[in-house]
């Protein structure tokens, strides 16, 4: 699995999240960049295309595209489609990608960026109890939150998303954004601050400074640093 940040200047994009310590794997396309914190896989790609969202790779695409039709979706496919996909009630994007496993690098596990230990993926949506649905429909569970409530978080094997009922999130929210959590947070963001990356917003304020921000990269996707 890969989130895909689909952007006008990918260059700038893997160089921002090399600034944050992520580190650079084989990717599947010679044009984009592929880089992982050790628990969550990036793909930066070139606007137009391919998608925004999640990707789903797999050695075989006729076994991927039969799983997801029998779950009752219908695949998006056609001339201006680059790669099969379907679209959650939220917008959430998901891809399939047939590619050898080979290419695949496994994830360490742990958290070797600056960020910390990766959450979840966010995506804020208005219509929330069909996205729940339908990505129950996907095999994900529920795993924080409640369905009757305001947000959620779900998994699989693979993926790790949150979804929250639009207004629910009082900051700034470009979905999908990707949550961490740390217990020494504060003493993270010192250190992006003092290694001149931009905070796009400090949240939550204590005597030494924020315990909580927002980054934005250079595409304008949210990045965010929670104190556990």
């Amino acid at each position: 699995m890969f989130l895909n940040l689909s952007v006008a200047e990918p260059l700038k994009e893997y160089y921002f999240s090399r600034e944050l310590g992520f580190e650079k794997i084989a990717c599947p396309f010679e044009e984009a960049f592929c880089v992982t914190d050790g628990t969550l896989r990036l793909l930066i790609t070139q606007e137009g295309f391919l998608a925004t969202g999640i990707v789903l790779a797999g050695e075989n695409m006729e076994d991927m595209k039969r799983d997801i039709q029998g779950r009752g979706f219908v695949m998006q496919e056609g001339e201006n489609i680059n790669f099969p996909r379907i679209s959650g009630p939220s917008g959430t994007t998901l891809s399939l990608l047939e590619m050898s496993k080979h290419l695949v690098a496994p994830l360490k596990g742990s958290p070797i960026s600056l960020c910390g230990t990766f959450f979840e993926i966010s995506v804020e949506t208005i219509d929330y109890e069909a996205t729940v649905d339908f990505w129950e429909r996907m095999g994900l569970e529920i795993i924080y939150g409640e369905k009757s409530g305001d947000w959620v978080t779900m998994a699989d094997d693979f993926v790790k998303i949150g979804f929250y009922r639009k207004g629910t999130v009082q900051h700034a929210f470009r979905s999908p954004a990707i949550t961490y959590f740390e217990p020494d947070m504060h003493d993270r963001i010192q250190l992006l601050k003092q290694l001149k990356v931009d905070i796009a917003r400090e949240l939550g304020d204590c005597k030494n400074g924020p315990v909580d921000a927002i980054l934005k990269t250079p595409g304008g996707y949210n990045i965010f640093l929670f104190t556990a």
